[in-house]
């Protein structure tokens, strides 16, 4: 409990700071104007985009996670809806374990548990995979704009950095699953002598985790790509809508930047739901494009008005959407984190179909 505490009140300072720097150079009346006044249908249509969004996520998680088992969409979607709610509700994003955990558990329906491990591993390829496609949507976007000026460079920097380090941890992901047996074997022989049952169970899932890592097919794989390809597409044409809304000029090379420096700053650990951090990078990325995004009293409101639009419907439309599965028992969250007395094994390589 204590620990925990202590990361709550570290999350809410990060948040703290990044809601100072969003806001310093702003008057509160004049944000809330903003968004009183703006154009209503282009906000209901980013809210449109989110739920499919959530549908064509879920069905891309499907995807990875078909190799561990059969997962009714029922199951698969109940399970999404809740564990997104969870990472944008728990602080320093301690949330991202909640999504594995609640679809490997049995079903109400009589479905069979999953293995943890590869749940987990089938979160991690998502990740991986979404933040490479940020930051080369930043990097190609930036670089097809011709930007310069302080702000571009930083985001410039910002996305190459994640790049490569996403594209590292994807180099050392694909090795360590074709390398997977010897993994596997070094682990065990390295804590055997300490405790034989230990070796066997950390072995056992570090095996699930790495066999959790393929697609199965060549064909999901080209299905997950598309998704991801679709997923992110409409994510711009959001931002893009929404910046209609308060008559902010971006085009949707523009929109690909604004929502590339977004997501990249709320990988900054920070408090319940990305507060802050979604606020100020989304204003740091129209600023690149708006002179006078974070300094000129009027446009100050109007580019707040847009970066806390666009963090209210995200938030929430995962916050609303979690509920209304949880408050209709569709999940039950009791005894998420407990541990299992056994964990399911995965099938055999070449039998899921």
């Amino acid at each position: 409990m204590g620990k925990f505490l202590v990361r709550l009140l570290l999350s809410l300072a990060v948040s703290a700071v990044f809601i100072f720097l969003s806001l310093r150079h702003t008057d509160l009346g004049a944000v809330a104007g903003a968004i009183a006044t703006a154009h209503l249908w282009p906000v209901l249509g980013y809210l449109a985009i989110l739920l499919f969004v959530h549908l064509l996520k879920t069905m891309r998680w499907g995807l990875l996670l078909r190799p561990l088992g059969p997962v009714s969409f029922k199951r698969l979607n109940s399970a999404s809806a809740v564990g997104l709610m969870l990472v944008v509700l728990l602080p320093l994003r301690l949330g991202e374990l909640a999504r594995p955990l609640l679809v490997a558990r049995p079903s109400a329906g009589g479905e069979a548990p999953l293995s943890r491990s590869g749940a987990l591993a089938s979160c991690v390829v998502e990740r991986v995979v979404d933040s490479l496609a940020v930051g080369v949507l930043g990097i190609v976007s930036l670089r097809l704009l011709a930007t310069t000026g302080q702000a571009a460079d930083f985001a410039r920097h910002a996305a190459t950095l994640v790049t490569i380090g996403f594209a590292a941890l994807c180099m050392a992901l694909i090795a360590a699953f074709f390398l997977r047996e010897g993994t596997v074997t070094l682990i065990r022989r390295v804590l055997a002598p300490l405790s034989r049952p230990l070796a066997d169970r950390v072995a056992k899932v570090v095996d699930g985790f790495l066999r959790g890592l393929h697609f199965g097919s060549p064909v999901a794989g080209l299905a997950f790509l598309g998704l991801t390809a679709a997923y992110w597409s409409l994510h711009v044409l959001g931002f893009w809508m929404v910046a209609t809304a308060f008559d902010l000029e971006i085009t949707g090379l523009m929109a690909c930047t604004v929502l590339a420096c977004q997501v990249v700053g709320i990988m900054i650990p920070a408090g319940p739901g990305m507060v802050g951090t979604s606020q100020f990078f989304t204003q740091l990325g129209l600023s690149i494009f708006i002179p006078g995004a974070l300094t000129v009293a009027g446009v100050t409101a109007r580019v707040a008005g847009y970066a806390n639009t666009i963090w209210l419907l995200q938030f929430g439309q995962q916050v609303l959407l979690g509920l209304v599965f949880l408050v209709a028992g569709h999940v039950s969250l009791a005894g998420l984190f407990k541990p299992w007395k056994t964990e399911p094994s995965l099938p055999q390589e070449g039998a899921e179909g």
